[in-house]
Parts: C-alpha cells; sequence; structure tokens
C-alpha cells in the first residue's frame, strides 16, 4: 500500500497520524513513517491497512471509526471487527 493511499484512508476516517495508529493499535511512528515513504508496512501492519480498506468501501467511515473503537487498540480485535464489517455490509 503506497504513502498516498495510507493517508487516504486516514483522511476518510478524518482522522491525525496519532488518532489512526491508535485505533489501529500500532504507533504513531509507524503511521508517519509509511506516509513519509520512510518506511511500508509489512506482516500484521498490512493486513490491517487492507482489511480497513475493504471496510470503507462498503461502510461508512463513522461506522468504521465507532466499530474499531471498542477494539481497544488490540490488532487480533481490529482484524475482527474489519472482518465482520466487511462480511455484514458485503454481502
Amino acid at each position: 500500500m503506497s504513502p498516498a493511499e495510507i493517508r487516504k484512508l486516514r483522511d476518510r476516517l478524518g482522522l491525525t497520524q496519532e488518532a489512526f495508529a491508535r485505533l489501529l493499535g500500532v504507533s504513531y511512528v509507524s503511521v508517519n513513517k509509511w506516509e513519509n515513504d520512510a518506511s511500508a508496512p509489512t506482516g500484521l501492519s498490512r493486513v490491517l491497512l487492507e482489511l480497513l480498506a475493504s471496510a470503507l468501501r462498503t461502510a461508512t467511515p463513522d461506522i468504521v471509526r465507532r466499530e474499531l473503537s471498542a477494539a481497544n487498540a488490540v490488532p487480533v480485535e481490529v482484524i475482527r471487527i474489519l472482518t465482520d464489517l466487511e462480511r455484514k455490509n458485503g454481502s
């Protein structure tokens, strides 16, 4: 996922880099580096971002933000919620 795509996801949610990082359970430094092309998301972070992009294709940013706030920044919970959103709204 490109830096521009990551920023677009964050902008769609109307979040700062810090709030976006907290929501996904990653560090602010990671989000900042991804958006400034200093590093790229890998592993679990990449999966989180891809699931987020998919969820935003089927659910509104408000719904996604509200649902993810219940995950308490636990990446496994973020994945579960995003997968549920995609399944619920993609059907």
